[in-house]
């Protein structure tokens, strides 16, 4: 087993531990879209573009998905730290029944209204129709998605990413077998499906994935396991858990809802140059993600497990140690991509005006890249907390108040090019991640305060005190 005592040991030695799997799991996640655009882009130009599109869609269903469990991964980290196996075992099965009750109401008014969202993302002209085929198949296969979060979240909160990133491995290698089969067809076998053959290898892929992985947590050795007759559901425990799992649920529907509102405004002006480009510059961007998201989980089950083991002080140097990688990290992740801009941008496109665009995109916006991750980590860091909806101003500050208006401010009353596009989305990462900053700062400052206000006001410890603040009872 893998799983991880985080309440002791070298803090930037476990972050790292924690991180580089789990780093390596996004990235193996990000190469499943990557392998399909690839794929797909020897279709059609539209093809590849129509995939995107929906995958912002979709993305509102990983938001939801991640909202759920990531209150459940928190609360399971705590009680990981108090030694409370049992009840982190049933809030894990909780977790599995929140998500697919979830995915069941997701797939129904995903389906119902699929033409209206895909259009609000962006959708037009030849675009739309391989949109709508790719997009219908993934949103009725979302059950798989909803349950993949929870599994990701049953493995981090006790420490274990490196078997989270092995099952990772596994599920991207199937499907880039199994995508140009099941596109291209395979000549007296099977036909060529096109753009529903990527939908239909992902979602397989996404089945071999969960099989492997609850039997994986199935196994009596783990630190905490995942037991059929935990699938419960206490509303009082609920209730804890979207404490957390709402605003964070919320937070992540924002980001989406930006990058349609965003494509929208680019392809009034732009057209579908422009949109590709903005959708090509993008998947770049998934790569920067990868120091902010390894080590911010890392930060969120290490400061998870700490506040429940009531070590304070732990919990803080995890925030700041984990700040330190991921901005760094992000940083020279930004650097890398706008010096490989061209040659990336060629795998997918040969079109100049959309080649111009994207190196535009690259060239400016990567090197805001460490700031994204900041405002990433700091995102975690007030779940771990249980002050989720500070991340949620944050998001909607970065895109609904700065990037998305400024943009659209710069292009149409100030006429700029497209870089007036690329200057509301760094604003965006700038002053949202600073604000962020201060925000934590303080929020992580006033635990103190409060921990020490309810022990001088009443007779129980400092430990004790710490608990009944941050510490949420599921056990109700």
């Amino acid at each position: 087993m893998h799983d991880q005592d985080l309440t002791q040991g070298v803090i930037g030695r476990q972050l790292w531990k924690l991180a580089w799997p789990m780093m390596l799991s996004v990235f193996f996640y990000t190469l499943y879209n990557l392998v399909d655009a690839y794929w797909v882009s020897k279709i059609s130009p539209e093809a590849i573009a129509a995939v995107s599109i929906s995958q912002i869609s979709l993305f509102i269903m990983i938001s939801l998905g991640f909202g759920i469990t990531v209150g459940s991964g928190v609360i399971m980290a705590m009680h990981i730290g108090a030694k409370n196996k049992g009840e982190a075992e049933r809030v894990l099965g909780q977790s599995f029944v929140l998500s697919a009750m979830m995915a069941v109401v997701f797939t129904v008014i995903a389906l119902a209204y699929r033409e209206d969202m895909l259009i609000l993302s962006g959708a037009s002209g030849s675009i739309f129709e391989p949109a709508l085929e790719y997009y219908t198949i993934v949103a009725s296969g979302s059950l798989l998605l909803f349950i993949m979060m929870a599994v990701m979240f049953a493995f981090n909160s006790q420490g274990d990413t490196t078997t989270l990133t092995k099952l990772f491995a596994l599920s991207t290698g199937i499907n880039i077998v199994l995508d140009p089969l099941f596109i291209f067809g395979l000549k007296g076998v099977f036909p060529a499906l096109g753009i529903s053959g990527a939908a239909i290898a992902t979602l397989l892929s996404q089945a071999i994935f969960l099989v492997i992985a609850i039997r994986t947590l199935m196994n009596p050795k783990r630190q905490i396991g995942f037991r059929f007759y935990n699938l419960t559901f206490r509303l009082e425990s609920v209730k804890k858990v979207l404490d957390i799992g709402f605003p964070a649920a919320l937070t992540q529907i924002i980001f989406p809802i930006g990058l349609a509102a965003l494509t929208k405004v680019i392809s009034l002006s732009f057209f579908e140059p422009g949109a590709i480009a903005f959708n090509l510059g993008f998947r770049v961007e998934f790569f920067a993600y990868l120091p902010a998201v390894g080590f911010g989980f890392a930060a969120m089950a290490m400061m998870g497990q700490n506040l429940g083991a009531r070590n304070l002080d732990r919990a803080k140097q995890s925030f700041s140690k984990a700040m330190k990688y991921a901005v760094g990290g992000a940083a020279g992740m930004g650097i890398i991509a706008a010096i490989f801009a061209t040659p990336f941008i060629r795998i997918f496109t040969d079109d100049p005006v959309v080649t111009d665009y994207t190196r535009s995109y690259m060239w400016t916006v990567a090197f805001s890249y460490g700031f994204l991750a900041a405002l990433l980590v700091e995102a975690n860091a007030f779940q771990a907390i249980n002050h989720a909806w500070a991340g949620f101003w944050m998001f909607l500050l970065r895109l609904v108040i700065i990037a998305v208006p400024l943009s659209y401010v710069l292009t149409y009353v100030f006429d700029f090019s497209i870089y007036g596009i690329w200057i509301g989305v760094i604003a965006g990462n700038v002053i949202s991640s600073i604000v962020g900053y201060i925000l934590i700062r303080r929020s992580l400052s006033r635990i103190d305060v409060e921990a020490m206000t309810v022990f001088h006001e009443g007779e129980s410890s400092p430990d004790d005190a710490q608990v009944e603040t941050l510490v949420p009872d599921t056990a109700q």
